[in-house]
């Protein structure tokens, strides 16, 4: 697996909107993204008035994916918190993995560039004064100078959990997270990051590992730690294009009996049967976040499981037919937008209010 450095990952978070939907329309041509460009979907800040409120609905944004990232935390946590959480705003692998451990202990994730911790994340990390930070990935995406700075911004430890490609810090992360014996492990692509998106809050409520996988096999890293885990059940997310049926039949190994797959035709509607296998109707609140850039929804996966909703992926200025019906179904109390208009427009995010049931 080809460790790709932060460093190396061209900063666009002030490329126009057009820009913006041009890369969309790419991506959703390609299918499968390993990584992607800071195009950042909160990026991007509309001039002159604000947009008057929705009833019902919450916008979560920032100047950029840090503040953004900052100012999800700043909305959700308190100071004090057991454990932050500290990841590649540029690199989206470690962040999913880490995303049910942050959901199940409480503790925000915050994203930070490669050599540096923005100023928003400094700002929060003093705000939180967390007991102790824990550090996703290696020195090619969080470099150690960075990881000697957070050490000023917590009281106890810092940690590293990484490995030597994404797949094995995916293990690392869940050995360090999680005993054996769990009721259910989920397996999700490591090179499309939708699918683990719309079920990392799934599996952090259910106190679940996150574990990546390649798309036409299982790296030995994640047979030996599904082998430690011992699961009751496993459960695929996403379809055989992210995730091959040869995967899925060797998944079966670990637990003796079928392994179901949550998915769609789209990354759309797979977040939709996710939510819909997940959750019952009348959540006291549901998430929605950009489908096609991670950042916002990466820093918004540990909130959506700490507070017990969905994480639902939208286009920019349409909601998708699989969303509409299962937003329907849910009949949110409310609904919290995650990032700026040139990923949600305020014409969806005012749409969004219809779904709002009081």
């Amino acid at each position: 697996m080809l460790r790709v450095s932060a460093e190396k990952v061209e900063e666009s978070e002030l490329m126009g909107i057009a820009v913006l939907r041009r890369g969309a329309l790419a991506l959703a041509t390609m299918g499968a993204v390993a990584l992607v460009p800071a195009m950042t979907s909160s990026a991007a800040t509309v001039q002159g008035a604000a947009p008057a409120k929705v009833s019902g609905v919450e916008r979560l944004s920032g100047a950029d994916r840090y503040e953004a990232s900052a100012n999800i935390s700043k909305a959700n946590y308190a100071p004090g918190v057991a454990v932050a959480f500290v990841a590649s705003g540029a690199i989206f692998t470690d962040a999913l993995s880490g995303a049910p451990v942050a959901a199940r202990d409480g503790g925000p994730m915050l994203l930070v560039r490669s050599t540096e911790i923005p100023s928003a994340i400094t700002a929060e990390l003093s705000r939180l004064a967390p007991r102790k930070i824990v550090v996703l990935g290696g020195p090619n995406s969080i470099s150690d100078a960075v990881e000697n700075q957070l050490k000023s911004y917590t009281s106890g430890s810092v940690e590293r959990w990484m490995g030597a490609d994404r797949y094995d810090a995916s293990a690392q992360i869940s050995q360090s997270s999680f005993s054996p014996g769990v009721n259910t492990a989920f397996v999700s692509s490591g090179q499309v990051f939708a699918d683990a998106l719309s079920g990392a809050p799934v599996a952090g409520i259910a106190s679940s590992p996150m574990l990546l996988t390649s798309d036409d096999h299982l790296p030995q890293s994640i047979l030996d730690e599904l082998d430690r885990l011992n699961p009751k059940r496993v459960v695929v997310l996403g379809g055989p294009n992210s995730v091959s049926d040869a995967v899925l039949a060797q998944l079966t190994t670990f637990t003796g009996s079928w392994v179901p797959r949550w998915f769609g035709a789209d990354r759309y509607e797979a977040s939709a049967q996710i939510s819909a296998e997940s959750f019952a109707p009348g959540v006291s609140v549901a998430y929605v976040a950009y489908g096609q850039v991670f950042a916002d929804a990466l820093s918004g996966a540990p909130v959506a499981g700490k507070n017990k909703g969905p994480m639902l992926l939208v286009g920019t200025d349409s909601i998708p037919s699989s969303i509409r019906s299962e937003l329907l179904r849910l009949r949110p109390h409310k609904i919290v937008v995650l990032g700026g208009p040139a990923s949600i427009s305020t014409s969806l995010e005012a749409e969004l209010g219809n779904y709002v049931v009081s």
